[in-house]
């Protein structure tokens, strides 16, 4: 693959080369990052199992709604901050920053799903109408420099954590086929305020969502908010902060059965559900990845399973490597 790889960056001609880069427009997702021999990252390697979106245009170059000004030659993506050489390999995008020994396979989305059919949207019955799923790939698209969770933040009135109580919120609507909402439903209500805020500025974002699916998409939004630990008034909170802190030290240190031995405590710590989802989320990962890394492969897949499917790009690559059968 890395004699492929620099090949194509060395050898392609004008009009091949001038052919690929038009070749680059799209939204592509990333299928995995490797070593540029190919080998494996280490598993707790923060780019192993991760989500990356490009949305590349003319001029533009767009990672995780986070976007660039770019120029593009044959072989090489610009912007101010990074010179990122590419290539095609047969449907793939492979690219590699500049002096970096690890390249990056990316898919156009269509091609993705085709490849990888649970990310395609799932039909669903809602009040007798025929709904899809939205899958957050291939339903709809933003406009052009639109960050929904900035645009989210940007529109709502400034709280400070302390005047929080519940933390975690969850809603729903419908965008039609002509770019509409329609039934916005909040599943997970933090309070009247903060729920009434919410939902005046997802109406505010309605303009900048386009639907190309052709289908009428449900979608689901969360927030999650969070606390300082001073702030904490419930015992079994305070100790979940802490230990997860204390865990976190031992993964980044490469202690693996501490980290384990740190992180299998907070299963036994009884605080209201999803209320630090995203913390809980990052703590069981590292719990899983940390016994992947002493040869624990059986709980490793046991816990991945508790945190999702393969859906989730955080965990993905950690299921199809370890947990499949083969």
């Amino acid at each position: 693959m890395k004699r492929i790889f620099f090949l194509i960056i060395f050898f392609c001609s004008f009009s091949n080369c001038y052919s690929q880069n038009k070749g680059l427009i799209g939204k592509w997702v990333l299928v995995k990052t490797l070593y540029s021999d190919g080998r494996r990252l280490e598993v707790n390697n923060s780019q192993y199992s991760t989500n990356v979106i490009l949305r590349i245009s003319p001029n533009n170059l767009n990672i995780n709604d986070q976007n660039f000004v770019a120029s593009f030659t044959p072989t090489q993506i610009k912007t101010q901050y990074r010179t990122i050489n590419y290539a095609k390999d047969k449907n793939y995008l492979v690219i590699q920053d500049a002096g970096d020994d690890k390249a990056s396979y990316f898919l156009l989305v269509d091609d993705f799903i085709k490849k990888y059919p649970e990310f395609a949207l799932k039909e669903i019955e809602r009040n007798g109408d025929t709904i899809y799923r939205d899958n957050d790939l291939s339903g709809y698209e933003l406009a052009v420099n639109l960050n929904f969770e900035e645009f989210m933040r940007k529109n709502m009135p400034d709280r400070n954590s302390k005047d929080y109580d519940k933390l975690y919120f969850k809603i729903e609507f419908i965008l039609t086929t002509d770019n509409k909402f329609k039934d916005i439903k909040v599943l997970h209500s933090i309070d009247d305020k903060h729920d009434n805020d919410y939902i005046r500025a997802l109406k505010k974002s309605e303009i900048y969502f386009k639907n190309i699916s052709g289908k009428d998409l449900l979608i689901t939004k969360e927030a999650l908010h969070g606390k300082f630990l001073n702030d904490l008034k419930d015992e079994n909170e305070k100790k979940f902060y802490e230990i997860t802190a204390k865990g976190i030290t031992f993964y980044r240190n490469n202690k693996f059965e501490k980290a384990i031995e740190t992180f299998s405590q907070i299963k036994n710590i009884k605080i209201e559900e999803n209320r630090f989802k995203s913390f809980h989320k990052e703590a069981m990962i590292m719990l899983g990845i940390s016994y992947l890394a002493v040869g624990k492969n059986e709980e490793a897949c046991q816990t991945f399973n508790e945190i999702g499917n393969k859906t989730d790009f955080e965990i993905r690559n950690f299921l199809i490597d370890f947990c499949e059968k083969k």
